[in-house]
């Protein structure tokens, strides 16, 4: 683009010109940093790349692999009421491990165990060697790994230093020693909230800083197994996932995670195949807001059967890959029971876990039990919902009820010997409660 310079003896013409000119340049610079009618601004950031076209939908899934040192199968999992099932995806592959999605690609990458070989698998299972990576020592087995939210993957082995890769270009990034070596029966990793976080053997939750390499242990924080937890993945809400080799698939809740001491629930335990060799990983994208109401009577009498019901809303906008509800029952209903598929009680806790839950539809959970005896007392409840998928908007994921038991009034027994005699004789029969018992008296 060139300008025409008018002469002129005041200068005006110029300077107006000049006006004009830099007015134009600034609407070509705001244009290019996007920003319009407001301040100058950067450059708009470039959009995220697109996963590949054969990576994994990463609609909640669930992965598992299983097998041996030599030989390894790819696992997808479907969650239903109270179990995880799996299904083989692909044919058999080399013997691998330290499996993890990457956020960008969506394919799984994972350590091949006899060369430490960088792998690549697509949505069909399909495995691809991708070659050996750079600056990664070859005399260790990396069988412990996944990826950070930036979508560079992490391995370690046994008493390693933790070890940063660019798949990219296939090659270390940098080293992190840890302060203290993974606890025993640690097979997998699995990044939420800032760390990575393992289980151990005897029941410990270890939180690794990525950067410091500073691993701090907290005790009794999932069941001990004597087989290990071989597989670890984070759900769409950062909730942990730990598969203990045994068969099962534990779901752990992380409240302030970077705190000295975190406060960590047990949110669910759901049945899953024992197998050997086992790692886990997964990937939730799709956003799925979960409501749950809990109907419960007002008011019940002394010794009354008491009825809840609870019921799970997907109100979108996907559907949802799964949800855990969970219900301390007040300390004072008597004999709780539920027929739900899916829910168990222990003593005053319900856990229940559901499957797939489309847009707009509905689960409900049925619980009863007895009023207690005397009466004059509230049953206060709350329960609450946890999606597998991240959710838009959490603050629909409690509900609380109220209910008053109403204490029965007494017979005057004079009077209540009465009105039986005399409902004797009109061969009819009358009930009287017995003060804290709970019984009938004919």
């Amino acid at each position: 683009m060139s300008y025409m310079h008018v002469p002129s003896e005041d200068g005006r013409q110029v300077r107006h010109m000049n006006r004009r000119l830099s007015r134009r340049l600034l609407a070509i610079a705001l244009t290019v940093g996007g920003v319009t009618g407001g301040s100058l601004g950067l450059l708009a950031p470039q959009a995220a790349a697109a996963p590949a076209s054969d990576g994994f939908e990463c609609d909640g899934q669930i992965f598992q692999s299983a097998g041996s040192t030599t030989s390894v199968k790819l696992y997808t999992g479907t969650v239903g009421p109270g179990t995880v099932d799996f299904s083989p995806l692909g044919p058999t592959g080399p013997g691998y491990n330290a499996i993890g999605v990457d956020p960008d690609t969506q394919y799984i990458f994972a350590m091949r165990r006899d060369n430490n070989h960088l792998l690549q698998i697509n949505k069909t299972g399909t495995v691809k060697d991708l070659g050996a990576i750079a600056g990664l020592p070859s005399s260790t087995d990396y069988y412990i790994g996944g990826f950070d939210k930036a979508g560079d993957f992490f391995v370690a082995g046994n008493e390693t230093p933790l070890y940063k890769i660019d798949i990219k270009q296939r090659t270390v990034i940098s080293k992190t020693t840890l302060s203290a070596p993974l606890g025993g029966g640690v097979g997998d990793i699995t990044y939420a909230s800032g760390y990575f976080w393992s289980a151990t053997i005897d029941g410990f939750i270890q939180r690794i800083d990525p950067a410091s390499g500073k691993v701090t242990n907290f005790s009794g924080m999932v069941p001990a197994t004597k087989q290990g937890y071989g597989g670890a993945f984070t759900y769409g809400n950062n909730d942990l996932g730990f598969f203990d080799n045994g068969g099962t698939l534990n779901r752990i809740a992380v409240k302030n995670p970077a705190a000295a001491a975190p406060t960590f629930t047990l949110v669910s335990s759901q049945e899953a195949a024992a197998a050997s060799a086992v790692d886990g990983a997964a990937c939730f994208v799709a956003r799925a807001d979960l409501q749950v109401i809990k109907v419960a009577p007002l008011e019940v009498d002394e010794g009354a059967p008491v009825s809840y019901q609870i019921v799970v809303t997907n109100n979108g906008p996907a559907d949802s890959s799964g949800w855990t509800v969970n219900d301390t029952l007040p300390t004072l209903l008597q004999n709780p029971t539920t027929s739900t598929p899916g829910c168990t009680i222990t003593g005053s806790q319900m856990s229940c876990t559901g499957g797939a839950l489309p847009v707009g539809e509905s689960a409900t959970i049925t619980v009863t039990g007895m009023a207690p005896i005397p009466g004059g007392v509230v049953l206060d409840n709350t329960v609450t919902v946890r999606g597998n998928d991240p959710d838009p908007k959490p603050e629909n994921n409690e509900s609380k009820t109220t209910t008053e038991v109403v204490p029965v009034p007494l017979i005057d027994p004079a009077v209540g010997a009465a009105a039986v005699a005399g409902a004797s004789a009109l061969g009819t029969v009358v009930l009287r409660r017995r003060r804290n018992t709970g019984e009938e008296a004919r």
